[in-house]
């Protein structure tokens, strides 16, 4: 696309790359996490690249192909056994850290404005928060789950919270872009969203972050609201009562 340097979709691309790789850790190294998520850049980055999801007046709209298949993927780790099974052996901690990347993601969001190739509404001062997810999150991994300052019912407060940033910004990213549910930034729409690198924002690192945060959430309720305290299952957590 030439409405942005290279740059910032080098800089996107590691962002992204940093993203998966966490996640990989998160799942305990599951090969079969990786080899997926490999399949699923080498398929949708060439996709992009021959300019499949640049389309925009397709029925029904192509960019429906890059994000139903991990919702639904979503879907099934939640509501199939072995995807519960899947979530018990997660690392609670790389979930949070995670998190962390949502800050550089702002500085791309800017950069991007400044070229053209994203509305206003997508930045932090367009009301577009999630910048704050990322700014707080070693905060509150440090007290939270470091040093137990921050009692687990916080710990939830803030996953939630940071799930409203995280949908607030999917739907900006999703209706300021020039398809056909577009309501919003018709005179600079989001452009970027449709080309690769930029493709793997709601393809990939929405729904790994959406995932995350869940994750946490279930966690946490399983253990400390669910669980009784002298249950052995308890002690299958990486963290412990507060």
């Amino acid at each position: 696309m030439e409405n942005f340097p290279w740059q910032v979709g080098l800089i996107f691309g590691l962002i992204a790359m940093l993203t998966v790789y966490t996640f990989y850790k998160a799942t305990n190294s599951s090969k079969l996490f990786l080899w997926g998520a490999i399949g699923w850049i080498v398929i949708q980055g060439i996709a992009s690249v021959s300019g499949f999801y640049a389309v925009t007046d397709a029925m029904p709209p192509r960019i429906l192909f890059l994000i139903a298949p991990a919702f639904l993927i979503i879907l099934y780790l939640f509501l199939a056994p072995r995807g519960r099974l899947f979530q018990e052996g997660m690392d609670i901690h790389m979930l949070m850290v995670i998190h962390i990347i949502r800050a550089p993601l702002e500085l791309v969001t800017c950069w991007l404005f400044l070229c053209r190739a994203l509305p206003y509404e997508m930045t932090f001062v367009g009301g577009n928060p999630d910048l704050l997810a990322g700014m707080t999150v070693p905060v509150v991994y440090y007290l939270g789950l470091m040093r137990r300052k921050v009692r687990w019912q916080m710990l939830i407060v803030w996953n939630v919270v940071g799930i409203g940033l995280l949908v607030n910004s999917f739907f900006r990213c999703l209706l300021s872009a020039p398809l056909i549910f577009q309501t919003y930034a018709f005179e600079q729409p989001n452009l970027a969203v449709l080309h690769f690198p930029l493709i793997f924002l709601p393809g990939c690192v929405v729904p790994i972050m959406l995932f995350a945060h869940v994750v946490v959430i279930r966690k946490l309720l399983i253990q400390y609201r669910f669980t009784p305290k002298s249950s052995p299952v308890a002690d299958k957590f990486s963290i412990h009562p507060f």
